[in-house]
């Protein structure tokens, strides 16, 4: 996508991808679809195996408003933030964000 500038304005620098194990990673960069079922991977009070919700549609989070715009605040809290998931049953699933440890694209059924 190009953004237009005025001539006088600096163009960004180009993004370097990540390294991994010392070497440049590809540079595509992937968009996650998220109206497709992933496996969503968490680890709750740090408890050793993560706890697997397969096949989940994210479909957004909780607390659209900004907290900070409430003035004063210390802006968002974890405690009131959560991932909106929906099962395969249609039942919703409301977990916190900051337990996410990956996503992984589901297998076919």
């Amino acid at each position: 996508m190009l953004v237009w500038r005025w001539p006088w304005q600096k163009q960004p620098e180009p993004v370097k991808p990540p390294k991994v194990g010392g070497t440049r990673a590809p540079a595509a960069v992937h968009r996650i679809d998220f109206s497709k079922p992933h496996d969503f991977f968490f680890r709750f009070f740090d408890r050793g195996e993560p706890t697997v919700f397969p096949r989940c549609v994210l479909v957004g989070f909780t607390t659209p408003e900004d907290d900070a715009a409430r003035g004063g605040g210390y802006g968002e809290y974890s405690h009131n933030r959560w991932l909106v998931l929906r099962r395969e049953d249609g039942r919703f699933l409301y977990a916190s964000r900051h337990s996410l440890l990956y996503i992984e694209e589901s297998g076919t059924a």
